[in-house]
């Protein structure tokens, strides 16, 4: 709880330069926020014993690329960590105005809380409390009928919070990670709720089940050769494992961890359907061996215990962390088919199924002969059409 100079008995004691006796110098003579003001920058070059950071290393390291932190954080280490930059900008120490160039601030997480109406003497002069938070020690004796839960930030103060220890050792630290970015979008606050960590935890459980199983078909040396698919099922696992790829990875560049997991639990459902965990042989190993790594990966940013776990399970050596995204193929993620939806003067008429590959000129010449289309263009005069490639068509008649 002090500053490190009080840990330097040279500089902490000397003498009172009034009265000659021995004093003790004060060390704690800056604001708490001044070390974070510009801690970041030190990152770029911890052990120079000369200045505080090599200007060249400054430059290739920052600006900071993305800030993670809490709405709190804006008028607090934010804000003075402008202010330092801005100085350290002018004095020709950094290259860069602005510290920070995008900022994430991801929500909390909200206890059910119990607490009680805030008599008339606790509300205050303008009399905004009418609720207080019941202390773990308070609650027992408290009357359960005068009891009033609310949705309450966690925190240490409140008597609220749920240790990530405690919920670690029930369900494990992956269910936990898992349960937190699938609960609810990043930025949005967070409804504790064990019945929402056990569906994190049976979803871990179905991968477990899956993996193993799948393992024993598993070819090492699958890259060696082409992956081709050898009937529908294959083609189809095939393409929606690569469209996962691609949603997933591109989902955590977007901080969209919540539908990254619900892509995964998605093809996770197709694996079963596609290869069920009672299935004993099989012959498409290139197929199957791609998904077998590919999960894996995919599961990793996740729930990276179970994760290496299955990694070394499959042979390999290493952390998955050190292990390249897997990539996918476009031409393997296309659909053969998409829907094109269709509409007159802008309300739906009918939706059309048709070849990826077909021209907009042949979808246009589809939609304009739909029954349906043709029934609400009676008694009218085509104008124009308006089409999204692949997606709509928007007839306008008048």
């Amino acid at each position: 709880g002090e500053s490190p100079l009080a840990t330097i008995p040279e500089f902490v004691n000397t003498t009172c330069p009034t009265c000659g006796k021995p004093a003790r110098r004060e060390t704690d003579t800056m604001g708490g926020f001044a070390c974070s003001s510009w801690y970041f920058l030190r990152f770029a070059d911890p052990h120079n014993q000369d200045v505080f950071a090599d200007r060249k290393k400054l430059d290739y390291w920052l600006p900071v690329d993305c800030y993670v932190g809490g709405a709190e954080h804006a008028v607090m280490h934010l804000l003075y960590a402008r202010f330092w930059t801005k100085v350290m900008y002018d004095e020709g120490m950094v290259g860069f105005v602005e510290p920070f160039q995008r900022l994430r601030n991801q929500g909390t997480v909200l206890a059910y809380t119990p607490g009680r109406k805030a008599r008339a003497d606790e509300s205050g002069d303008e009399g905004v409390i009418d609720w207080i938070v019941l202390k773990p020690e308070e609650k027992a004796d408290f009357p359960r009928d005068q009891t009033v839960y609310r949705w309450v930030k966690m925190s240490k103060s409140k008597g609220n919070v749920v240790t990530p220890d405690e919920i670690a050792e029930k369900f494990g630290a992956d269910s936990l990670r898992v349960y937190e970015m699938f609960v609810a979008p990043f930025e949005d606050n967070v409804q504790w709720s064990e019945d929402g960590i056990n569906g994190a935890h049976r979803f871990l459980n179905r991968v477990w089940r899956w993996l193993p199983n799948a393992m024993a078909s598993y070819d090492p040396d699958w890259r060696k050769t082409p992956v081709v698919p050898t009937n529908d099922a294959e083609k189809q696992i095939r393409r929606k494992l690569h469209q996962t790829i691609e949603k997933v990875g591109r989902q955590i560049e977007e901080f969209g961890f919540n539908t990254a997991i619900a892509s995964m639990m998605e093809l996770v459902n197709d694996l079963y359907v596609w290869h069920p965990t009672d299935r004993s042989a099989i012959t498409e190993a290139g197929v199957l061996s791609e998904a077998v790594e590919t999960l894996i990966l995919l599961m990793a940013p996740f729930a990276p215990h179970m994760a290496d776990e299955l990694w070394e399970r499959l042979g390999k050596s290493g952390s998955t962390y050190r292990v390249d995204w897997p990539s996918y193929d476009p031409t393997v993620a296309a659909e053969d088919e998409v829907t094109v939806v269709v509409q007159v003067n802008g309300k739906l008429r009918d939706r059309l199924v048709v070849s990826a590959n077909m021209d907009e000129a042949g979808i246009k010449a589809l939609a304009l002969a739909s029954p349906k289309v043709l029934e609400a263009m009676v008694g009218k005069q085509l104008r124009k059409v308006i089409q999204v490639p692949q997606k709509l068509i928007n007839i306008v008649v008048g």
